[in-house]
């Protein structure tokens, strides 16, 4: 698997874990507000449109008609991974827990940046964020239980995939993008002018995300699959504040500035040893959402709502 590979596949099971822990905290508002009294008309009015009031009742009721299953089910999840993980001594620590998300934020710049990112994208805040990590450590701990990786696996590991650990440079990059090579060219004109590259971006780039932080893109690996190749080789080797172009880019052409670059620094041997073997261990383990399942059953789930899910 490669690094980009692994990159997506967290980001992807990051994201489903945010989304399902939004989801458990709508529900758990919603219990909430059952042990309340509304009024008369079906509870507190939250918004109003064409003369017509939507009351938290409604809004709440709508919610569990549309997600309620889902979201029970998250609920128990976590309740029965907790119970298991106690029962078989595993424990995640706060130093875990900021290891994985200092690698989920490898990606933007800083972990301000990510937990910024992960505010106004999901609404989670940091904590929020931290919560669902730990879920997920735990789930992965409880899954890979009791399966043993050797040394010798790891080794092979390791000798098939010599860059997977491998330092490569974060870019920390700007972009002016505009429509033709004629236009790109003159952006370089008046960089070269003296203008500031944060104005220019914001008055003549088309690239909407970048455009509104003064063209900033954020941190970029020098092997990233989703940018030209060769604008990230020229981009690694400028100094801070430099700019070249024009490069040909997915809907027109761009400027770019290199804001900083650092390599990081690589992991001791047992940080990466012990990756592998988590690694390998979880291929190795069934499904996460099959492990769930199990152990719903194991600890005799019973749903009690009307309409809800199957006991």
């Amino acid at each position: 698997m490669t690094r980009q590979e692994c990159a997506l596949r967290k980001a992807v099971l990051v994201l489903a874990g945010f989304i399902l822990l939004l989801a458990v905290l709508l529900i758990w508002e919603w219990r909430k507000e059952q042990g309340t009294d509304g009024d008369d008309e079906g509870g507190k009015r939250i918004a109003k449109v064409a003369g017509q009031s939507v009351t938290q009742r409604q809004w709440q009721d709508e919610l569990q008609k549309r997600h309620g299953d889902e979201v029970l089910l998250a609920m128990l999840n976590r309740i029965a991974v907790g119970a298991e993980a106690k029962k078989l001594g595993i424990s995640i620590s706060d130093q875990e827990v900021d290891r994985e998300l200092k690698s989920a934020a490898s990606g933007y710049g800083s972990e301000e940046q990510y937990y910024a990112q992960m505010e106004s994208e999901l609404g989670m805040s940091k904590e929020e964020v931290r919560e669902e990590t730990a879920y997920r450590l735990r789930l992965q701990a409880v899954a890979t239980a009791g399966i043993v990786i050797s040394d010798g696996e790891i080794d092979e590991y390791l000798q098939q995939n010599p860059d997977r650990f491998r330092p490569v440079k974060e870019i920390g990059l700007s972009i002016i993008k505009v429509s033709s090579y004629i236009e790109a060219e003159r952006a370089l004109d008046r960089l070269e002018a003296g203008e500031d590259f944060a104005d220019l971006a914001k008055e003549i780039s088309i690239d909407e995300d970048s455009r509104l932080h003064g063209g900033r893109v954020g941190m970029v690996e020098e092997d990233d699959p989703f940018w030209p190749q060769e604008l990230l080789k020229t981009a690694a080797g400028l100094n801070p504040g430099d700019v070249a172009g024009p490069f040909q880019i997915e809907g027109g052409y761009a400027v770019i500035q290199t804001d900083k670059v650092t390599v990081p620094q690589m992991p001791d041997d047992r940080e990466i040893r012990d990756q592998v073997r988590k690694e390998l261990a979880l291929e190795k383990a069934p499904p996460l959402q099959q492990v769930e399942d199990d152990l719903r059953a194991k600890y005799g789930v019973a749903i009690d709502v009307d309409k809800g899910l199957q006991d």
